[in-house]
């Protein structure tokens, strides 16, 4: 940027009210030593100003000799000048030169100092006065007015020059000798996406979730198309630059509204940010770049899940649109549940069900458990309530199987409700050799009497009928014995008297 020193003598400087362009005024001065006249534009890149007493009269040169002074002025470069044509200069003009200082600038050509900001300032210039909307404002208001209209701030360019370069030269860059094609590519705005992620629903049995298991299933995902490596264009077919966007990926939108100019960028819906367009399909996947394929998918699923667990399986999800990487596979685990055993965290649980003399005496019961049917042993005296434990026999702690849970047993013991009369009297033994308070003991019951026959009873009923029919016969053996004692009693007092 030039700077121009100058002195001035201050008692004669003066400036008319003469306009030179109806768009953008000049001052014009005839006052200065020499009769300079000088017309700058108002986009000046600077200007300085040097007071010194040089030029002065001697009557004031030693008031100048002790106020020296230097004024900078600096604004914004006039996008005509940037580009070297005149303000009525048509599209074809404008073309022209952009071309011109575009290859002589660009970064990739150019390695001097300077070069690559000269050709953002070239490419600005080109963006504005290109476009007639733009250039219109710019006419009026300035570079300021077109910046302001855009939602930016001055010297914010709108659009990647690398972009616009490649648009206005294609792929090809014009064939410049030298050019690194692969560098200046990579300049361009990543469009890459990540294919969608998918969900799979899996029931395991509970013995799975324990002991882990291999599963296999068939899903059904989109891949990139082998034929066009998911281009979706047809093998040999060249890409050209969209239309709706001109390559650069983007479209903008500008609104009046009473506020002001309002613009809206997004991504270009045609070659959804891409910047090219097909010019012939593939013929196997229809252009979209992406085929639905059936794949059988192998799963291990590692020892301690529960119902809730997510597996992720990577890169098995849908294949990314345009070539993109594919999502991933997310398996939801759902674990069948068992009547006998229960999930306890990494502990398993159930109840176990004994006699109110095993809970006395002791016993070893059979058991189920995940590893079958294994023995346990209920120490004597155990109370309802209780829990016995298996060690180690639990679910793994999950991504570390070395570490497993127990099996705990609940014990509930089983009062009968009704016993024999054999079973009450040993219990009321043994309530007495326990010392436990008759009181408290319910009486026993009366013990009913078996029911004899028809038979019997006819029998019993004949031989009463007997007996009262001969009544002799009974006093007879009853005076007999009478008899007989009292005459034993009578030998014994003779006898002793």
């Amino acid at each position: 940027m030039a700077a121009t020193c100058f002195t001035v003598l201050p008692s004669s400087l003066s400036f008319n009210s003469d306009i030179q362009s109806s768009s953008f005024p000049s001052i014009t001065s005839s006052s200065f030593s020499g009769g300079i006249i000088f017309r700058p534009h108002i986009h000046f890149l600077s200007l300085s100003s040097l007071f010194s007493p040089c030029c002065a009269s001697s009557s004031s040169s030693s008031n100048f000799s002790r106020r020296r002074f230097r004024t900078v002025v600096r604004a914004a470069s006039d996008y005509y000048s940037t580009l070297g044509v005149s303000r009525s200069a048509g599209i074809k003009e404008i073309k022209a030169a952009y071309r011109k200082l575009a290859r002589q600038y660009h970064p990739d050509v150019n390695k001097e100092p300077g070069a690559t900001e000269k050709f953002k300032e070239i490419s600005a210039a080109y963006e504005v006065l290109s476009d007639d909307k733009k250039r219109s404002l710019y006419d009026q208001f300035g570079e300021a007015g077109v910046k302001s209209s855009m939602g930016g701030d001055a010297g914010t360019y709108t659009t990647n020059p690398f972009d616009l370069f490649e648009t206005f030269f294609g792929a090809s860059m014009g064939g410049f000798s030298g050019m690194d094609q692969t560098a200046f590519r990579a300049g361009r705005r990543a469009t890459v996406t990540k294919g969608e992620d998918l969900r799979y629903d899996m029931a395991l049995e509970f013995s799975e979730s324990i002991f882990g298991a291999e599963k296999e299933f068939e899903l059904s995902h989109l891949e990139t198309c082998e034929d066009c490596a998911g281009t979706g264009a047809k093998v040999g077919s060249k890409m050209r630059i969209c239309s709706s966007c001109g390559g650069r990926g983007q479209v903008m939108r500008t609104e009046q509204t009473p506020f002001g100019l309002f613009s809206q960028v997004s991504v270009c819906p045609t070659c959804r940010g891409s910047g090219e367009a097909i010019s012939d399909y593939c013929g196997k996947c229809g252009g979209e770049g992406r085929v639905r394929v059936r794949k059988d998918i192998k799963l291990k699923v590692p020892p301690g899940v529960s119902s809730g667990s997510i597996l992720r399986v990577t890169r098995e999800g849908d294949a990314g649109p345009q070539g993109g990487p594919p999502g991933d596979l997310y398996v939801y685990l759902e674990v069948k549940e068992m009547p006998e055993i229960q999930r306890d965290g990494i502990n398993l649980r159930s109840t176990l069900s004994i006699s109110y003399l095993e809970a006395i005496l002791g016993a070893i019961v059979k058991v189920k458990t995940v590893e079958g049917n294994i023995d346990l042993e209920v120490p004597p005296g155990t109370q309802p309530g209780d829990v016995l434990v298996l060690a180690k026999k639990g679910a793994p702690k999950l991504n570390r199987p070395s570490i497993r849970g127990d099996h705990l047993f609940d014990v509930n013991v089983a009062i009968p409700r009704t016993i024999s009369v054999k079973e009450r009297e040993l219990l009321e033994e043994l309530a007495v050799l326990r010392i436990i308070p008759t009181s408290r003991l319910r009486p026993r019951p009366t013990a009913q009497p078996p029911i004899e026959s028809s038979e019997e009873q006819t029998n019993t009923e004949t031989g009463k009928a007997e007996e009262s029919e001969d009544p002799d016969g009974l006093w007879g053996k009853l005076k007999n014995f009478a008899g007989s004692v009292a005459n034993g009693a009578l030998k014994w007092l003779r006898d002793n008297l």
